[in-house]
């Protein structure tokens, strides 16, 4: 079975801006639709996982960006597994044009939890016991993503139905859109990004208050730091560069 994954994709309308930019939910909906059918296809989706009563939780995300597509490009998607690092299956990605130029990096890790503990889980044999493709994508790892220090920008939203997934808590899509909607206009308009990065801190649920903020990093005016809390508990941190 390919390790490897590999779709053709599109850029119609709907994934775009007013400027005819994919936009970044648009990209991390690709992203997490892609992995969930290769792991599929490797018999270690979410429907296999779920005759354990388990199932898979983004943890983190790494999006580096040289060029964004634009409307009417025909990009290829590839995605593979990565392989095993303590707790975290780690899955890759790259986004080319149709010269095969890379526009796109992702790295990703993804953790297996009890879904009525909620307990993480060590990846079984199964998981172990395979060989994975060597293949580096994103310059530098996911990793930790530090506080935000000094509060610019804020909103306050409750989670709505349609923004929760099969697992039964928010979609991990929706903290991208939440973060870009709290952001002023002038700095979506007049900058785009060129790295996204995500740290899934904890679940959340239909119903729930969330208070999103964000602010500039005090060593770089271009990077955007940034949380959503609930009851004044971090639930994610994100960390956002614009060029």
């Amino acid at each position: 079975m390919d390790l490897i994954y590999k779709k053709d994709i599109k850029i119609n309308a709907e994934l775009c801006d007013t400027k005819g930019y994919m936009k970044l939910p648009a990209l991390l909906d690709l992203l997490q639709s892609a992995a969930g059918e290769h792991a599929d296809l490797l018999h270690f989706g979410i429907r296999d996982l779920n005759k354990g009563n388990d199932t898979w939780v983004l943890s983190r995300l790494r999006i580096e960006i040289d060029k964004w597509p634009t409307l009417e490009n025909v990009v290829t998607l590839k995605t593979w597994p990565k392989g095993i690092e303590r707790l975290f299956a780690v899955r890759n990605f790259t986004i080319t044009d149709n010269k095969e130029t890379t526009l796109i990096k992702a790295s990703s890790y993804w953790i297996i939890i009890d879904r009525e503990t909620k307990r993480p889980k060590i990846p079984s044999d199964t998981f172990q016991n395979r060989e994975y493709p060597d293949l580096p994508a994103t310059d530098k790892k996911p990793d930790k993503i530090p506080a935000l220090k000094t509060p610019e920008y804020s909103s306050t939203i409750t989670v709505s139905k349609n923004e929760i997934d099969i697992n039964g808590h928010v979609n991990n899509v929706w903290y991208g859109q939440w973060l870009i909607n709290t952001l002023p206009e002038n700095i979506k308009t007049e900058m785009q990004i060129s790295c996204f990065e995500i740290n899934y801190l904890a679940e959340v649920f239909e119903g729930e208050t969330l208070n999103i903020t964000l602010g500039k990093s005090n060593d770089n005016s271009r990077l955007i730091l940034g949380n959503i809390k609930r009851d004044n508990k971090e639930v994610c941190r994100a960390k956002i560069l614009f060029t």
